[in-house]
């Protein structure tokens, strides 16, 4: 059905998997008594894993398929991207699928023609990081520099 929808673009949105995980990389950037909340709550939730394992099975299914895929989560935690995208690799993406899903993808579906891909032209949105994430998706997670619109980013300071 999905195949035969070729304007249709998916945000898995994956759910949380319920599983305990290192929190260690967001320590640095949190109040000493959010991240201790943060670790309370980081407990293995076996009716979590069964949801979490069900719509795994079908991002699956939908990224074999060829369905269009984009990086999205209704999160309101600003690292969610970070987890999704881990979450989308776990469920059999690539991390150069994910990556193409979080960027030019995502950038199409909301009709953003100047951002997306490193292109002339376009605005010089980007991040540098200090690992590869084509060798593992969570080294999303340890950025270097953040340049907006071609200016380096002053990450010293809370965004505004």
């Amino acid at each position: 059905m999905l195949k035969q929808r070729p304007n249709l673009v998916v945000t898995p949105n994956l759910p949380d998997r319920g599983v305990t995980v290192d929190l260690g990389w967001l320590r640095p950037g949190l109040p000493a008594e959010e991240f201790a909340k943060l670790e309370a709550a980081n407990t293995d939730q076996p009716a979590a894993q069964a949801a979490h394992a069900i719509q795994a099975r079908n991002l699956a299914k939908m990224n074999a398929a060829g369905v269009r895929l984009m990086l999205g989560t209704d999160g309101n935690r600003p690292w969610g991207p970070h987890e999704e995208m881990q979450d989308m690799v776990l469920a059999g993406m690539t991390p150069m699928q994910v990556i193409v899903a979080a960027t030019r993808n995502s950038a199409e579906f909301l009709r953003l023609a100047d951002t997306g891909t490193l292109e002339a032209g376009k605005s010089a949105d980007f991040v540098v990081l200090d690992a590869n994430p084509l060798d593992d998706i969570t080294n999303t997670r340890r950025i270097a520099a953040v340049v907006l619109r071609g200016a380096a980013v002053d990450r010293s300071q809370p965004f505004r």
